[in-house]
């Protein structure tokens, strides 16, 4: 009975931390001391050239703002610290769910879906030096349900910005 509690407990644990909303991936200057940065501002040619809806461009830039003021940034007009790019992008893809559904007649078929998949690409940028210090990537956001968007563009932006700064400490 352990065995089976156990079993049942870590299946648990395996499909909640699948549930993530997005493939998350960073990458960093190591040489960068991010503690001398305290402001922000975004790149402004960057957002206008985005090729989204503007309740979309507004759901990225206010989550963004809420996640740096969360670390003890403040956003700037000018001359700031750091300058943020941001990026999007959307492809068509297939998800096969292998947990077989059961027909009419008792044989399994896997479940075939097709969804829009969302890519925000936040690059952060010194601008007293120009060079590109941080990028986090979230990939794979699905973004097929218009009024789920709200919630999912937030949490995506939670779950970038959630490696940055990065740890001192941190090999990723």
């Amino acid at each position: 009975m352990k065995n089976l509690t156990f079993f049942i407990l870590f299946i648990g644990v395996i499909l909640l931390s699948s549930c993530n909303a997005v493939n998350v991936s960073t990458d960093y200057d190591r040489t960068a001391n991010f503690s001398t940065y305290k402001t922000y501002s975004f790149h402004q040619k960057g957002i206008d050239k985005l090729g989204i809806n503007d309740l979309d461009k507004n759901r990225i830039i206010s989550s963004i703002d809420k996640e740096m003021a969360t670390k003890g940034f403040t956003k700037v007009k000018s001359d700031a610290d750091l300058v943020i790019n941001i990026l999007v992008s959307s492809s068509q893809e297939v998800r096969v769910d292998n947990d077989y559904r059961y027909g009419y007649w008792g044989g399994g078929y896997p479940s075939v879906s097709d969804y829009t998949a969302g890519k925000i690409i936040l690059d952060i940028i010194d601008d007293k030096r120009n060079i590109l210090i941080w990028q986090g990537v979230g990939s794979d956001l699905n973004i097929s349900n218009v009024s789920a968007k709200n919630e999912k563009i937030p949490q995506a932006i939670n779950e970038i910005l959630a490696k940055f700064p990065p740890n001192k400490n941190s090999t990723k």
